[in-house]
């Protein structure tokens, strides 16, 4: 029986109760004979979230009949980014705090949602435990990274992200659009004033040196992008650096096109609601085919893992705080909880499991140095400003920084980004700067802009020092286990942060650099100093590394496609990934690093033949593979199907036996490989070879055909119908069984190799490595065209089998003799 919508004193749960599902409809496939999820991720956060709808929507494109399940310990709380709600109070704890263990435990929340589940040596604000995370709550700054700042990332990510996720993130969060609300003549002139003064802030990198603005499209004029009327005698040259300076922000206030509302900050519960709502309405109320579900106010205590027979390990489901949830076999998990809690997960769950990368999981944890600067200065400290403007006006803009030592060492790279507001502070005013202006933090202090003063707020970011690859464990900042355990009885995470003395030079560069951007505003004029300080490095919600990409699995815990090194089906998602953490914040880059992980998740780049092979699948589509057919069978006229997905042949069987073949004539002599895996103990399917064009037979089922002119290498543990060799995995079916060698085969959901050898009238039958079988056929009196060789007049062909349950297959590919 379904959860019926909820109210409470004040509220009808009607957006939570559609939008999210308990831990009985999620298990409800069990009972209806359904399948479990395909993907299962954890935490439903700003990157959980956004890696969760790209796969969702990337496998419906496909065809559809994925699962997708989210796992959020948090409730559902606001629809979309608090800013766009205008409640006001609602924001992260104003102090960082401490975890009081002498507390019961967990804690109550702060501000209704923190919580901090880890011991460290410096106060943190911990989490939001809520739908959507921290995504509803951040400031919408969203500055690429420099490819400098990427020196470490593995190359193909790197291009990766520059030929492509950069940009559909860009699109995605709305940084892509220039921010017609903040603009006007206040914007013009503290951007002109900055633009000419420029070369004079220490550390600043040159305009000219940087890429080209995302704002920037083909054909686009950078004049009316900058809302100029005039050149004001500048260069085309000058106009594009300007446009350098446009504060890159996901908010939108226009909409995209006639009928649409603007989103304003971005958040991903829109995401969320969108997938789920789009699952509900095609799954017909039916819990146990839902496609996408969200489960919330569960924490995952641990990660259900298995060594595989190649020395790896594979992930087969989740331990809950409401108990255990599956994972389909050939699924995939990806652990998003955020920096620290990611490191904490992902060393519970292996702690003593022997996986090599175990010593570096939770290091080269980094985070962001920043400080603050507001001040309130005279309208007459920036020309060309009107001596008095009743409305209401907002000003942001971006500059990018490297700082270097005398002799030229770098020591690290910064940004600074600026907010301002001036003029009436009168009706909608602080609507409008709570709404619209970014740096919510400032909030008090920019409405004290009047007709007659201007209060400008200067943030400085600067990445922390990275951990030197060959020597991780000198880096002094790290996730590790603590020996005290959480109200479930897992042992917490404890965090150290601690800055290098090269993070305190950096940090003095980006407040000099702040300094003198302050001192170009001021114009000489008077200059009141509203706020001037460090923010603790536990404020910034930007910690990173811990599971670090890299090429080099003795040197990084996960690969440039997110998966853990040494793991078969477990990927992390977020901040968590970044080799180093750069001046920008994470969300544009962990949003950009989601869709790129999902797209190889969903479709894996194609396996390269082996030396002298040739591939038979490739991954992507059915290519030269045709499905058997039935006619004048009633009640017995489905073959099942074949379907490409995530680089593999899913099989599904029907209601009769039927052949998914290849329309390419085998050589006359070849080897023949590929790798299968079960998704049940009952599965059933089959390898045909050896057996005419099924269409010119004149059977009903043509799948038949291989039945009668070919030979079956068989899959099935149970041997069915009488449990004998020659009807068992690896038999030449009804043949002769695998009795040439020792028979080791896989368990469900893990991939097994066949290698088939073809030469006249001999057939081998290598698995997984051993040779299992060796077959002399020496004729079939019921059946006189079986085992000929193939001939250009009489052609023979390879084909897979539906009959019991779902067989993958992948990685096909044949050698002639």
């Amino acid at each position: 029986m379904p959860t019926a919508t909820e109210r409470t004193s004040f509220t009808k749960d009607i957006q939570g109760r559609y939008l999210c599902n308990n831990l009985a409809e999620v298990n409800a496939w069990k009972a209806a004979g359904g399948r479990p999820f395909d993907f299962i991720i954890v935490g439903g956060g700003t990157f959980g979230s956004a890696i969760a709808e790209h796969l969702w929507f990337r496998q419906k494109q496909a065809g559809g009949g994925l699962r997708t399940l989210v796992v959020e310990a948090g409730l559902f709380s606001v629809p979309e980014h608090v800013q766009n709600t205008g409640i006001q109070g609602f924001a992260d704890p104003a102090s960082p705090f401490f975890l009081n263990e002498n507390a019961p435990q967990p804690e109550p929340p702060r501000n209704e949602v923190w919580g901090l589940p880890w011991k460290s040596t410096i106060p943190f604000k911990g989490l939001a435990y809520t739908v959507g995370g921290r995504s509803l709550y951040w400031g919408g700054w969203s500055p690429r990274l420099l490819d400098e700042e990427m020196a470490t990332w593995p190359a193909v990510t790197v291009a990766a992200l520059n030929s492509r996720y950069f940009d559909e993130s860009s699109r995605q969060i709305g940084v892509d659009e220039a921010n017609d609300f903040i603009s006007g003549e206040l914007q013009n002139g503290l951007r002109r004033q900055l633009f000419d003064n420029l070369a004079s802030v220490p550390d600043v990198l040159s305009l000219g040196a940087l890429p080209a603005s995302p704002l920037l499209k083909p054909n686009s004029d950078p004049a009316k992008l900058l809302g100029l009327t005039s050149t004001g005698g500048l260069s085309q040259t000058d106009l594009l650096n300007m446009l350098k300076l446009e504060a890159p922000l996901a908010v939108q206030a226009r909409p995209p096109h006639a009928g649409f509302f603007p989103l304003n900050k971005f958040s991903v519960v829109p995401l969320l609601m969108k997938a789920a709502r789009t699952a509900a309405g095609t799954s017909n109320g039916n819990d146990a085919t839902k496609e996408f579900m969200i489960l919330p106010d569960t924490h995952v205590l641990s990660l259900r893992t298995l060594p595989t027979a190649n020395g790896t390990w594979r992930v087969i489901g989740i331990d809950t705080s409401q108990g255990p949830i599956d994972l389909a076999p050939g699924g995939t998990v990806v652990i998003a909880l955020g920096t620290i809690e990611n490191a904490r997960l992902a060393l519970a769950s292996f702690e003593g499991t022997g996986l090599p990368t175990l010593p570096l999981l939770g290091k080269n944890l980094t985070a962001h140095l920043r400080s603050n600067l507001v001040i309130r200065l005279p309208r007459s400290a920036i020309p060309g400003l009107s001596a008095a403007v009743n409305e209401l006006q907002t000003a942001a803009l971006f500059v990018k920084g490297r700082a270097t030592r005398s002799n030229g060492d770098l020591i690290g790279r910064f940004h600074l980004q600026i907010s301002a507001s001036g003029g009436g502070n009168t009706v909608g005013g602080e609507d409008e700067l709570f709404r619209k202006v970014p740096d919510i933090d400032f909030y008090d202090q920019l409405r004290t802009s009047n007709d007659t003063h201007i209060a400008i707020a200067i943030r400085g970011l600067g990445e922390m020092e990275p951990a030197d690859p060959a020597n991780i464990g000198a880096h002094p900042s790290r996730v590790d286990l603590s020996s005290r355990t959480d109200e479930y009885g897992v042992r917490r995470a404890s965090v150290v942060l601690t800055p290098t003395q090269r993070d305190e030079d950096l940090w003095n560069a980006v407040d000099a650099a702040m300094q003198k951007v302050a001192a170009i505003f001021a114009n000489g004029q008077p200059m009141q100093v509203l706020q001037s300080n460090r923010d603790g490095l536990g404020t910034t919600h930007h910690e990173t590394g811990g599971l670090w990409m890299g090429n080099d699995p003795t040197k990084s815990v996960t690969d440039g496609d997110g998966r853990f090194h040494h793991t078969e089906n477990l990927y992390a998602a977020g901040p968590a990934l970044f080799p180093s953490i750069g001046s920008p914040n994470p969300m544009l880059t962990g949003i950009a690093l989601s869709r790129l992980t999902g797209d190889l998740i969903m479709s894996p780049p194609p396996f390269a033949a082996d030396a002298g092979f040739e591939t038979l699948f490739d991954g992507l589509s059915l290519g030269d593979w045709t499905m058997s057919t039935i006619s004048n069978q009633p009640d017995r006229d489905d073959p099942g199907a074949f379907r490409v997905r995530r680089g593999m042949l899913e099989g599904r069987a029907g209601t009769d036996l039927g052949l998914l073949w290849l329309k390419r004539q085998t050589p006359a002599r070849y080897i023949l490989r590929l790798q299968w895996m079960m998704t049940a103990s009952d599965d059933n399917s089959g390898v045909f070879i050896g057996f005419p064009d099924p269409r010119l037979e004149g059977y009903d089922n043509t799948a038949y055909v291989g039945v009668n002119f070919g030979f079956e290498i068989q899959i099935d543990e149970l041997a069915r119908p009488d449990n004998a060799p020659i009807h068992s995995t690896g038999a030449v079916y009804s043949f002769k069984g695998p009795t040439d060698g020792p028979v080791v085969i896989h368990p469900v959901g893990e991939w097994n190799e066949y290698e088939i050898t073809v030469d006249g009238a001999n057939i081998s039958v290598a698995l997984n490595g051993p040779m299992v079988n060796l077959f002399h056929f020496t004729g079939d009196p019921q059946s006189p065209r079986r085992g000929l060789p193939s001939t250009a007049q009489d052609p023979r062909f390879i084909g897979l089998q539906t009959h019991t349950g779902r067989v993958f297959y992948r990685n096909i590919q044949w050698k002639g003799l």
